[in-house]
């Protein structure tokens, strides 16, 4: 049993500040999309409970879009809804996170290695932007910005192999791993690292050299290990083997 921490006065209104809902469209799929990105981005801690009652009181909705957006949630391993006890932001479990890293390096390297045998001016020019985003965004110790542009270049590439589901089916893969990255951003040398890593994939796609930018990708996605050991140790309370 996850140990309860309140879904308090204070996170909530922080939480939930500046969320509106579109009343044209449907309620329950926004509101599992908020908290989704809460979830993995980590505004919503690991462990903390959801008072169902503060939600709906905060957004103004039926219990019921609560309900099936937690649904969903719990689905994809990022609440536990305890009957008797409450609902809970997941804990990180180890196990999920390695799988969700396993997958995504599988389909992330044959992205590089298609991308590097396919390659034209529009991808490269692409991929250039998002090199060149991401570094002003570190520069300007935007982390919330370094993140999205990290997602930018792999969604670039995966886009590029294949447009309608990879990134889809990637994205949805590497939910778990994505909360140990958003943690991993609050070390700078990692931020740095990223750049780094990102310009070797590009470089070695803009020179077709398959087996280099598939190794290059590999590399970068196997550093995940090093940063899960650093997060597990900043923040022992937020996993669970």
């Amino acid at each position: 049993m996850l140990k309860e921490e309140k879904f308090g006065e204070k996170e909530s209104l922080s939480v939930l500040d500046g969320f509106t809902l579109d009343r044209e469209k449907l309620i329950g799929p926004q509101i599992y999309q908020f908290l989704l990105n809460a979830i993995v981005t980590v505004r919503l801690s690991p462990g903390i409970g959801l008072k169902e009652k503060e939600v709906i009181k905060r957004l103004g909705v039926s219990r019921t879009p609560i309900r099936e957006a937690l649904l969903r949630l719990e689905d994809e391993g990022l609440v536990q809804i305890f009957p008797q006890s409450g609902t809970y932001v997941s804990k990180i479990k180890i196990e999920a996170v390695l799988e969700s890293q396993f997958i995504r390096e599988a389909l992330e390297c044959s992205v590089a290695r298609y991308a590097s045998r396919n390659r034209n001016d529009e991808l490269l020019d692409s991929l250039s932007r998002k090199l060149e985003d991401y570094e002003t965004a570190l520069n300007d110790d935007e982390v919330k910005l370094m993140y999205e542009k990290d997602e930018e270049f792999h969604r670039t590439l995966a886009n590029f192999c294949f447009p309608n589901r990879l990134w889809k089916i990637t994205n949805q893969a590497k939910l778990q791993m994505d909360r140990v990255r958003h943690l991993s951003l609050a070390v700078q040398e990692r931020r740095i690292n990223v750049l780094k890593e990102h310009r070797w994939i590009f470089q070695n796609i803009a020179d077709g050299n398959e087996d280099r930018a598939e190794n290059a990708m590999k590399k970068h996605l196997e550093y995940f290990h090093h940063d899960l050991k650093i997060v597990q140790d900043e923040h022992p309370d937020y996993f669970k083997e």
